[in-house]
């Protein structure tokens, strides 16, 4: 009598998800899935951790680590940057996110159309916004965020200014804060808030509303939680000290990271 010989396809989902966790490559998860039904149907009841992140290059060349394998972006002269899954092109005064892997794209407003947000004049526990004239001077992407699918937050250079934009993927136009500086900034949207850090190191934590009767995005609440410390300057003998400030996201914890770079 022969011997029944079961399918790969027939494992067990409590071992198809010990395999899962040890693919920390997405590019694994995605060619797993793809497998059959069963292990793509499998890989949806496992909470995993967040797979590697990837590694970008200008013009849309990226590597799946820990791989050394590459792989190549559609569209990559119009590539700009990402946020999580999703792509973000620019080309022009258009602006895009793309996901590379549902291909859903969410168009987002023209970068010639902007206006001030209306925002609180005063900053809790921080200094009045001083506000800037937003005539005559061309908007661009810095970097983009995807806090929702109704909402988006970026910083942007408005002629010397750095500072925050927001709007709806398919809506009309940006709203642009004045809680900006001519140095370094950076956002991120953790536990359901927007937090943004300046070049003097402060942190700030904002809420975003939308005006029920014109549907406009406003910010109800800006407070800064973190000020930040006097600049200590040391004399660096032929070169150019840099510091820089970023906002990380590492386990569910929000990390403030100082840089230094001397050159």
């Amino acid at each position: 009598m022969a011997k029944y010989r079961r399918s790969w396809s027939d494992i067990p989902s409590e071992l198809a998800g010990l395999v899962l966790l040890r693919l920390p490559a997405h590019s694994d998860r995605i060619r797993f899935t793809a497998v059959c039904r069963h292990w793509c149907a499998s890989a949806k009841q496992h909470s995993l951790p967040p797979p590697l992140p990837w590694f970008m290059l200008p013009g849309g060349t990226f590597f799946c680590l820990p791989h050394s394998e590459s792989f190549q972006i559609p569209n990559g002269a119009e590539f700009h940057s990402s946020c999580g899954e999703w792509f973000v092109f620019s080309h022009d005064e258009t602006c895009s996110l793309v996901n590379n892997f549902s291909k859903v794209t969410l168009e987002l407003p023209d970068l010639n159309i902007f206006d001030l947000i209306d925002e609180p004049h005063e900053v809790i526990n921080g200094q009045n916004i001083c506000y800037t004239l937003l005539d005559h001077v061309i908007m661009s992407i810095y970097k983009v965020i995807l806090c929702s699918v109704l909402l988006v937050a970026a910083i942007v250079d408005i002629g010397d200014l750095r500072t925050l934009a927001l709007c709806r993927p398919g809506g009309s136009e940006w709203f642009v804060s004045a809680l900006g500086y001519d140095r370094s900034l950076d956002i991120i949207f953790h536990e359901g808030k927007l937090y943004v850090v300046d070049g003097w190191r402060n942190l700030y934590i904002l809420d975003v509303e939308e005006d029920s009767d014109s549907g406009s995005l406003f910010i109800s609440r800006i407070e800064r939680i973190i000020e930040g410390p006097p600049w200590s300057f040391r004399e660096y003998p032929g070169g150019l000290v840099i510091l820089d400030t970023y906002l990380v996201e590492a386990r569910g914890a929000l990390l403030l990271i100082r840089g230094t770079i001397y050159g």
